[in-house]
C-alpha cells in the first residue's frame, strides 16, 4: 500500500501562502517533523475567540480537522495553554496561527467534534 499523503511541511508552506492570499496573516509558530509531523491550526479571530484544531483522519482514512477546546472559541491564554500541552507530548507537532479579524476561516477539510 502507498502513502499518499502529503508532506507536512509542503501542506503548511502552502496553507500559509493560501491565508496570506485570502487577506489572513499566517505564521507558523512552531516547526513539526517535515514528512510525518501532525498540524495544529490555532485561529485567532480575536474578540470572537481562539479556535483550535487538530488534524486527523477519520474512520475512512480521509482528513478532518478535530476541534479543540468550546465550538465557540476560547480566550488565547487558555489556547495557548492547550497547545503547549500538546507540543509537550508531540514535539514533532507544526503549530500555525492564522490572524482571522472577519471571523471567516475555514479549514480545507470537515471539522469533526469527536
Amino acid at each position: 500500500m502507498t502513502d499518499t499523503r502529503l508532506n507536512a511541511r509542503l501542506w503548511v508552506d502552502a496553507h500559509v501562502r493560501t491565508c496570506h492570499l485570502n487577506h489572513m496573516p499566517a505564521f507558523v509558530v512552531a516547526k513539526g517533523d517535515e514528512a510525518r509531523g501532525g498540524i495544529l491550526l490555532k485561529v485567532n479571530r480575536f474578540g470572537a475567540g481562539v479556535l483550535t484544531f487538530e488534524q486527523s483522519l477519520n474512520f475512512d482514512g480521509e482528513k478532518i480537522w478535530r476541534r479543540l477546546g468550546p465550538e465557540s472559541g476560547e480566550a488565547e491564554a487558555e489556547a495557548d495553554a492547550r497547545i503547549a500541552k500538546k507540543r509537550a507530548f508531540d514535539s514533532d507537532l507544526w503549530v500555525v496561527e492564522i490572524e482571522d479579524m472577519a471571523a471567516a476561516y475555514a479549514p480545507d477539510a470537515p471539522i469533526s467534534d469527536f
